[in-house]
């Protein structure tokens, strides 16, 4: 069998309204391949572009019982932020203006997606692995440089909700 490498052309970047989900923590394949959810993979910049989970908060308090150096873990610390190319025409319908009009404006709550080992326009199916966050628009930031393409910057503001390596449901 031959080694299977995993490039750039299997990597999803999805967001999905929260209503998008009956229960944000198991959702389907057939919610995730449903209208509230936005396919902005191809939009999206490689090198401003970012979907890590950092180490989590943790509480070292102690009791007289506790081990020395004990730390319980808290809150986990995702980071999001995704930088897409803007289109020329405003007008135009496509996935540049699709994703600046989901990035540009502040206090919009999404459930920002990345799936990691199948092509961005496969359709969702139970096993799929993914990994969720909840997050809120910022100001989105112009980001303009002589030579360059201009483009939308979005640090996402982490809103309360992380589900990570989830495996879909049916």
């Amino acid at each position: 069998m031959a080694n299977v490498r995993l490039y750039r052309e299997n990597i999803t970047f999805l967001l999905a309204h929260p209503e998008a989900f009956a229960d944000r923590t198991a959702p389907t394949a057939a919610e995730l391949n449903g209208t509230l959810v936005h396919n902005i993979t191809c939009a999206l910049n490689e090198d401003g572009t970012e979907f890590t989970l950092g180490d989590s908060d943790t509480d070292d308090s102690l009791t007289f019982c506790s081990k020395a150096g004990i730390s319980t873990p808290t809150f986990y610390n995702p980071t999001v932020a995704m930088e897409a190319f803007r289109d020329a025409n405003n007008a135009a319908t496509g996935v540049f203006n699709e994703a600046f009009n989901l990035l540009a404006f502040p206090d919009v709550e999404y459930i920002a997606i990345l799936r990691v080992g199948k092509d961005s326009d496969t359709d969702f199916a139970a096993g799929d692995k993914i990994k969720m966050v909840g997050v809120k628009t910022d100001f989105g930031t112009d980001v303009v440089a002589s030579g360059e393409n201009i483009r939308i910057n979005q640090a996402f503001l982490n809103n309360d909700f992380v589900n990570w390596n989830y495996e879909v449901a049916s």
